[in-house]
């Protein structure tokens, strides 16, 4: 039998990793840390990580608590999507400098798409202005009202915030360290702003207040927004179901075909019940508000 080899019947022998960790070749249960090295060796190259995350964690839960911010509407959409103003005038410029090359007739292939993309912002601008006014009338407790809350970055964050703006309304904003389209827009208000490190904990805290979901088109970042809340509800991790509104009937059918998922039963039929398609402003408002009204019926907040 070759050295280190397991003996008949019982488990192969422990390794040892750099930290001095047990590695056995058993079920989970059985791991465990060795008791030749202390705990804080394990966790030596991780303390600057687990003080972010410490950090992401403590830091929203002051801030929200301070400003008395426990109940919000959730927008979630593409950074990239310009409002229809930007997405015009840069259609023209480039149509004023025409170019007879195939990466020209891309740019402007993108251009034009980009105009056509330009409607949520609109209507994601709408929506906001619209769902604060119908805040701004609940008579709330002050630690009980409503926000509007978005990532705070550019794209259909920018037109929530400035929707709520618009109606006298603090947008709440969660932007995040990264490499491109990080940049806070000047809509969200600084004394409820913050600036997370970790995507993990830029979703709790999106999600820890959500009453009601917007998810207007958007990228991987969107997706995975999205997924985690379904995620969430269709494993009942959520306390109760939060009203999900996927923004572009046309979009979300083309990006995900959940009809492929459920002939392949990986998910069921009833797991579409968690959200609704909505292709207007006044489509969206309607279900928010509606299903809004029930709960802070049965929460006695009126």
């Amino acid at each position: 039998m070759a050295k280190g080899a397991g003996k008949k019947g019982g488990r192969t022998s422990a390794s040892k990793n750099a930290h001095s960790v047990v590695v056995k070749n058993a079920s989970l249960e059985d791991e465990q840390i060795s008791s030749e090295q202390p705990i804080e060796c394990v966790f030596s190259d991780m303390s600057q990580r687990l003080m972010r995350i410490m950090r992401d964690l403590l830091s929203p839960a002051f801030i929200f608590e301070k400003e008395k911010i426990q109940n919000t509407v959730t927008f979630f959409g593409s950074a990239r999507i310009k409002s229809e103003q930007v997405a015009k005038d840069a259609l023209e410029a480039l149509k004023k400098r025409p170019e007879s090359t195939k990466a020209y007739r891309e740019k402007l292939a993108a251009a034009k798409e980009c105009v056509e993309m330009s409607k949520y912002y609109t209507a994601a601008c709408e929506l906001a202005r619209r769902l604060q006014e119908w805040f701004n009338m609940l008579p709330l407790p002050e630690d009980q009202k409503f926000y509007i809350m978005t990532g705070g970055g550019p794209g259909i964050m920018e037109a929530a915030g400035k929707g709520a703006q618009m109606a006298g309304g603090i947008p709440v904003g969660a932007t995040i360290l990264i490499t491109d389209e990080q940049r806070r827009n000047p809509y969200v208000d600084k004394g409820v702003w913050v600036n997370f490190h970790y995507f993990l904990m830029r979703k709790f805290w999106l999600l820890f207040f959500a009453k009601a979901l917007v998810v207007f088109p958007g990228g991987t970042g969107t997706f995975d927004e999205f997924f985690e809340v379904f995620t969430l509800m269709k494993t009942r991790k959520t306390a109760r179901k939060i009203p999900t509104v996927l923004f572009g009937k046309k979009f979300w059918e083309n990006s995900v075909n959940f009809e492929t998922l459920i002939k392949a039963d990986v998910i069921t039929r009833s797991d579409l019940d968690f959200f609704i398609y909505a292709d207007t402003v006044d489509e969206a408002f309607d279900y928010i508000t509606g299903e809004l009204e029930k709960w802070v019926k049965q929460a006695k907040l009126i």
